[in-house]
């Protein structure tokens, strides 16, 4: 019996120590239980997709799974940053979506590529390094997009002369035109370029800014008169008249002058006209052969002897002793010339003869009947007042008397004269 108390005792305590294990063992796993719930503590993540922010609270420690819990899908090719992210505390995620994008390098060569980040990793990403002289068409702090175009762009050292000035430029742009439109440097209408508008730029290129005027002027040449001879029966042979003065014409020409930063470059003529037409001058030109003068005596001017006057003496009128008129008005002391001009005209329109003299007629009026004896007692006779000469200005004759050839003139010469008005 007490060994069956025994065994019953062994028994019972075999019992007791298999239900102190489960019950230890129990404890054990509640306790295990109870330590991870107290590790799982949920933390805030905000989600950053450009200007758009996703928060969420999340246990999860891997950003894959933070993304994915928030209801983000990624693709293949987006990135995730995660230099703001710490697992288990309040943090950020960035996400990158990859975008085509086309990449233009400096030398013109074009890549297409799928790339996620910012506009610097991509230049980074083509090999590129920026520089003073070599910029990017796009902000690189920008986020790359879909369908982004990049270009690398060179930047030129150039010289831009104008106004007087040289101005050292550093600019971008493409071509001369625009680089002139960046500069302000606007050009009229007739301003020019060098080179042109529309050329390329590269580097050290030299850009002439041309200010041009176009200025029309204009100057006379003088254009000589002709002369025109007109035979004459009227004038002896030998003799001449001017009837018309020629005056000369004048021509005026136009140019136009080109005038490049303030020089006449070139001049144009675009008009020539006849301003005022020149007036020719004739002469008359005698053609009348000279006829023998009529002789007195031996052709001489002799003291007392026969008048030199072809002119008829009125009847009316008589000479007294001494050649002197029995009658007569006033006389006139002076001195008398002497001319002849065969085959001429008087200004009363008589043809010369002796006896038709040349006065002043302000003094001796045309028409006035005169008896002429001079100083020394040669005898020109009865003469008519018809003609006058340029001897009228000198002042110096009182009268100039016609002779019948050149030979009585010169024997004449200068004499003293009474002249008797009738």
């Amino acid at each position: 019996m007490n060994q069956n108390i025994k065994g019953q005792v062994k028994a019972t305590r075999r019992i007791a120590v298999r239900v102190t294990a489960i019950i230890l063992a129990f404890a054990i796993l509640c306790a295990g239980t109870a330590f991870a719930a107290t590790s799982e503590t949920s933390y805030v993540v905000d989600i950053y997709e450009g200007s758009q922010v996703t928060r969420i609270e999340t246990t999860q420690t891997v950003a894959e799974k933070v993304v994915a819990e928030a209801g983000i899908q990624l693709s293949e090719n987006d990135r995730l940053i995660l230099d703001d992210f710490n697992p288990g505390k309040d943090s950020r995620i960035e996400i990158y979506r990859a975008g085509q994008v086309t990449f233009v390098h400096a030398d013109g060569k074009t890549v297409d590529t799928t790339f996620a980040g910012t506009v610097e990793e991509l230049i980074e990403n083509q090999g590129v390094t920026l520089s003073d002289t070599l910029f990017s068409s796009v902000n690189v702090n920008a986020v790359v997009t879909n369908n982004l175009r990049v270009e690398i762009i060179s930047a030129f050292d150039i010289i831009i002369n104008v106004d007087g000035e040289e101005k050292a430029v550093q600019t971008t742009e493409k071509t001369v035109g625009d680089v002139l439109t960046e500069q302000g440097i606007t050009l009229d209408e007739d301003d020019e370029v060098s080179p042109s508008a529309d050329t390329v730029l590269s580097n050290g290129l030299v850009i002439d800014v041309l200010r041009v005027e176009y200025v029309t002027r204009e100057t006379e040449e003088k254009i000589p008169f002709t002369t025109e001879k007109v035979n004459s029966s009227a004038m002896n042979k030998g003799t001449q008249k001017v009837t018309q003065k020629g005056v000369n014409g004048i021509k005026t020409f136009t140019y136009e002058d080109k005038i490049v930063n303030g020089v006449v470059e070139s001049s144009e003529l675009v008009k020539e006209e006849v301003t005022k037409e020149p007036v020719k001058e004739i002469i008359k030109v005698g053609t009348l052969v000279k006829q023998t003068s009529k002789k007195l005596g031996n052709n001489k001017i002799e003291k007392n002897g026969k008048p030199i006057s072809e002119l008829e003496l009125p009847s009316k009128y008589t000479i007294g002793k001494n050649n002197v008129p029995t009658e007569y008005k006033y006389t006139i002391q002076g001195r008398g010339a002497a001319y002849c001009i065969p085959g001429g005209i008087t200004a009363t329109g008589r043809p010369v003869k002796p006896g038709y003299i040349a006065v002043n007629p302000k003094q001796i009026p045309y028409g006035t009947e005169m008896w002429i004896v001079s100083n020394d007692g040669v005898v020109y006779g009865y003469a008519i007042a018809a003609d006058t000469g340029g001897f009228v200005k000198k002042g110096y004759f009182t009268c100039d008397l016609y002779m019948n050839s050149t030979e009585q003139c010169y024997q004449w010469g200068d004499r003293g004269v009474t002249i008797y008005v009738l």
